[in-house]
């Protein structure tokens, strides 16, 4: 893999750099890495003979080791094995700069979008193998059908990979083809604003070829925009044909039928036959954190839910509110980033209708800086959100929101927990009970 035999992986518990390990050690690499903390993902890549270490120190890159492939969350002025590496010469690529070096001799479909990009991932690396087209897939998310983990590893040139658009991250990417969903402002730490989010995508959809195609949400506003820099064949659609596809899936939500039928547009245009990907996607249920059934708590059903942008909250509380009609619909959102928070405020006070109750546990912090916290907290978001709801509460920690939950979740309820950053352990608390 990259011509290397003995590669070291920072932040190997990384939901997407993690995929390249399971490549790695698939063609034969000796393969180490470290992470913050244990997880289960860990723990299959120690039985797949990765060496994993817990905690980033200066000697867990030995002068073996031929390649440093590391997460976009490390500090490069500090964290230790990367600062080993540079002193070493050891040669040092991001997630994305090792993806777009495989991408060059494969024929790449690139998913992108602000919502829903693992879930058409999956949908449609699902829908190329059940044709037997026999892809590679990369999503950001652990897939039942592969095996519960975030890759699968085919044996044709097509790759199928979920591209974030993080620091214009995907623009590494050699795409053949574009699958992109809806263009909402986010990232608002690195975006200045929309049409600066908007310049990412459309550098990437500058980069088809003239054979390759660009598969487009025709509701969004700003695809106009993407397709103007497309050299190849455009496909539109947009929710009404998604309604009159009349495909039934076992996902919730009808921003699901969207992405079922881009991804369906998607396949056929690789040359899968029909039939197959209609059954492919019939059969699909799901990734983990995507509307995932956790379990029980007091005999109320409880959800985990990646969402942390205002349209994603939204669209999945209606969805569950439209499976649930006559159940109190219980949302306990973990606010990611203080910046998001902040720049987002607007949209975040109108995104919990569908909600009966909303419990907001503290802001999550990630590559927040002191002047981002001084502008919101979750008690101010709150009082935000409470303008269109009655019904809000400060969650405060875990131990809390766990509490109020305790003491308000009966069998006439169904919960979800929301969020980008660590909530899922709250879900987690709820159903081992």
């Amino acid at each position: 893999m990259l011509n290397a035999q003995n590669i070291h992986f920072i932040g190997i518990g990384g939901i997407g750099i993690s995929a390249l390990a399971y490549w790695a050690l698939h063609d034969g690499a000796t393969v180490s890495g470290s992470d913050a903390s244990d997880s289960p993902l860990l723990e299959d890549l120690r039985k797949q003979g990765a060496t994993i270490f817990i905690g980033h120190k200066t000697e867990n890159v030995g002068k073996d080791v031929e390649l440093v492939l590391y997460t976009e969350a490390i500090d490069f002025n500090t964290n230790p094995e990367y600062l080993r590496a540079k002193e070493l010469g050891i040669p040092t690529m991001s997630y994305f700069q090792a993806l777009g070096k495989i991408s060059e001799g494969k024929k790449t479909i690139a998913v992108t979008g602000s919502h829903g990009k693992t879930t058409t991932t999956a949908m449609l690396g699902l829908a190329l193998m059940e044709a037997g087209l026999d892809p590679t897939v990369i999503v950001g998310s652990k897939v039942r059908e592969f095996g519960g983990r975030n890759i699968w590893l085919g044996q044709s040139d097509l790759l199928v990979v979920e591209a974030c658009e993080y620091r214009r991250d995907f623009l590494t990417l050699k795409p053949f083809g574009m699958v992109n969903l809806n263009l909402d402002l986010d990232h608002t730490d690195y975006y200045k604003d929309e049409k600066d989010y908007v310049s990412a995508f459309v550098s990437l959809a500058d980069k088809l070829p003239k054979d390759g195609f660009l598969i487009i949400n025709s509701d969004d506003k700003n695809s106009p925009e993407v397709v103007k820099h497309c050299k190849g064949r455009v496909i539109k659609a947009g929710m009404a044909e998604a309604e009159q596809w009349g495909i039934s899936l076992q996902v919730l939500g009808s921003f699901n039928k969207l992405n079922a039928l881009l991804a369906f547009l998607a396949a056929e245009a690789l040359g899968a036959d029909n039939h197959e990907v209609r059954h492919a996607l019939r059969k699909f249920r799901g990734t983990w954190r995507r509307m995932e059934v956790k379990g029980e708590f007091h005999d109320a059903t409880v959800y985990d839910d990646y969402g942390h942008h205002p349209t994603e909250v939204n669209a999945t509380l209606k969805a569950l509110k439209s499976a649930h009609p006559d159940k109190r619909l219980i949302c306990v959102f973990q606010p990611h980033q203080y910046s998001r928070t902040f720049q987002l405020l607007d949209q975040f006070k109108t995104a919990f209708g569908s909600a009966d109750l909303v419990i907001i546990p503290n802001i999550y912090a990630a590559r927040d800086s002191a002047e981002d916290k001084k502008k919101i907290d979750a008690e101010r978001l709150v009082k935000a959100i409470s303008e269109h709801h009655q019904n809000v509460v400060w969650g405060k920690d875990f131990d809390k929101t766990y509490d109020l939950l305790k003491k308000q979740v009966t069998e006439n309820d169904v919960v979800v927990t929301m969020g980008a950053g660590n909530i899922t352990e709250l879900s987690d608390r709820l159903v081992k009970r």
